[in-house]
């Protein structure tokens, strides 16, 4: 996508810092990706504009990450630009010293804020680069842990419950805030809760209601966009991701079944039959990652939007006249291409298929993510679980025959491009989803050989990812600040490292005492933790302690 930007951008490489420091020029990482609205217009406003490409090209050294590929040095970027402006998000940029240690953050910038900040770094750096060092060193200290600190399943659980009862908001569903995510690795926590507390319950059934009905989901082509933009599940931002469609798809199968709603079942079925049609690449056996907020001609949310003038043109008339009456035609459009479709109670399935677009017609991301395919594994196996429909089965074996053979290959790839060749090396994100797909797929359908495979892949990834100081999340880090990691956070992904601890001897036994702080200071950002602490202990004493 940046290959005609006059940016003499680099991939993250060793190569970025020996030529750093050679040059003494600050290193300027942009991190985003393909999906991502306010990437491109960065990308339209800033790198492709000749002011700011100069700017970049003479003063610093520009990197070019796609947060995909790199997720372990994206997060790091990410927090530290939350610590120290109390914000992050796509695109992230984050300047570090030729060393490798950060000393700024931002997001988005119109180009004269962009063209000035650049101006503000550059003569920052040449006039006191002793002291940004030297403040940049102090940020990325580690900090200290007490590691005779031991948290335990009862105590774990009950922080947990109570944050998330203080976050939830009862009027909409989802937690609190002025934007709305679906929190995925937190709802299926919850769910595998079975003494959930009523208002809990209740709060975790209406939020699956509001996401599925709501404008979260896209109700014409199918999927669940990446969130909404207000609090109340009605403006998406129009970004469609394979990690959040293969994650929703299995808590809608889990939450179908404890619910007894096959509502929620249908919406399970519905957003793996989008993945399928929209997502996955026959000739290369995997699910591509994602689907641009954008149309061809640029336009956000241009795929999924319609003027009065477009549905007066596409509809019949009866079907006209009910959307006109449902969607307040007669009022000013919500987008400023138009509005976005909720069911309407006659004429659907005519206004439904009437609106679909061409799957060709939606850009998509090319990189087919192995791990977010370990996760589509889990979602197929699930479905088979509930369903007992074999047609589930079938794909889930196909999916976990493709994703075996490739991390067992010499050089296990991050992800494959769109011809099929490796792109990276597999992570501890990739091994830990691909593992916990095929455990799932065993619990459906037990045999010797999947176990065996598991037991393998288990005992490479800790080789490759494991030592006493806990996880790291990927094979080699080149930032002094990038420590190893006791526990790797829940974001719209499920911790890696949480989805480890239970595949080994100890059991994270050994480690407790090193992520007992981060579970007790920020419980709804480990929400996975709480299976670590229950295959930790015996349920008997799990009741007890």
């Amino acid at each position: 996508m940046h290959a005609q930007d006059p940016v003499d951008w680099l991939d993250w490489s060793a190569d970025v810092l020996q030529l750093a420091q050679k040059t003494n020029k600050p290193i300027l990482i942009s991190s985003g990706y393909f999906a991502c609205h306010w990437c491109h217009v960065m990308q339209q406003e800033n790198y492709q504009n000749p002011a700011a490409a100069k700017l970049m090209n003479q003063h610093f050294i520009s990197v070019k990450l796609d947060r995909e590929l790199q997720p372990d040095l994206d997060q790091y970027l990410i927090e530290f630009a939350r610590n120290l402006t109390g914000r992050a998000g796509w695109p992230q940029h984050v300047v570090l010293t030729p060393q490798g240690y950060p000393f700024s953050a931002f997001g988005y910038l119109p180009n004269a804020n962009y063209l000035t900040t650049l101006q503000k770094l550059n003569e920052a750096w040449q006039t006191q680069p002793d002291n940004i060092i030297q403040l940049a060193k102090q940020t990325t200290a580690p900090s200290q842990i007490n590691k005779s600190n031991v948290i335990r399943p009862a105590e774990f659980k009950q922080e947990l419950l109570t944050q998330l009862y203080t976050s939830m908001d009862d009027l909409s569903g989802g937690l609190t805030g002025s934007s709305k995510f679906p929190e995925s690795p937190l709802l299926l926590s919850l769910l595998a809760i079975n003494d959930l507390p009523e208002s809990q319950q209740a709060w975790l059934e209406f939020t699956l209601e509001q996401m599925q009905n709501q404008h979260l989901q896209d109700h014409v082509n199918g999927g669940f966009y990446r969130y909404t933009v207000d609090p109340e599940w009605q403006v998406p931002h129009f970004e469609k991701m394979g990690y959040d469609n293969a994650q929703l798809a299995h808590i809608y199968f889990l939450a179908g079944k404890k619910f007894n709603r096959p509502d929620f079942t249908d919406t399970a079925k519905q957003t793996l039959n989008y993945m399928e049609q929209h997502l996955f690449d026959t000739e290369i056996g995997l699910f591509a990652s994602s689907q641009s907020a954008l149309n061809q001609q640029g336009v956000e949310g241009g795929d999924y939007l319609f003027s009065r003038k477009q549905l007066a043109q596409t509809l019949s008339k009866p079907a006209f006249e009910i959307v006109n009456q449902s969607w307040r035609l007669n009022q000013p459009a919500p987008y400023e291409s138009g509005w976005h479709p909720l069911p309407t109670h006659q004429y659907w399935p005519e206004i439904e298929q009437a609106l679909k677009a061409s799957v060709d017609a939606i850009p998509r991301d090319s990189k087919h993510i192995m791990s977010w395919n370990g996760l589509a594994l889990s979602a197929y196996a699930t479905a088979f679980e509930v369903t007992q429909e074999a047609t589930y089965l079938q794909k889930a074996l196909a999916l976990a025959n493709r994703l075996t053979g490739l991390l067992q290959s010499t050089q296990a790839p991050r992800a494959l491009d769109i011809n099929g060749k490796n792109m990276g090396l597999a992570n501890l994100e990739d091994y830990a989803y691909t593992i916990r797909g095929l455990q799932d797929l065993y619990r459906a359908q037990p045999n010797t050989q999947l176990a065996q495979t598991i037991q393998t892949l288990n005992t490479t990834a800790q080789s490759l990812f494991l030592n006493d100081s806990g996880w790291h999340a990927n094979q080699q880090t080149l930032l002094p600040g990038q420590a190893r990691m006791a526990a790797l956070i829940d974001d719209a992904i499920p911790s890696a490292s949480a989805l480890m601890e239970c595949a080994f001897t100890d059991s994270g036994v050994s480690r407790n005492p090193l992520f007992a702080q981060h579970l007790r200071d920020s419980p709804l950002a480990y929400p996975s933790y709480l299976q670590v602490l229950q295959c930790q202990f015996p349920s008997n004493l799990a009741s007890k302690q």
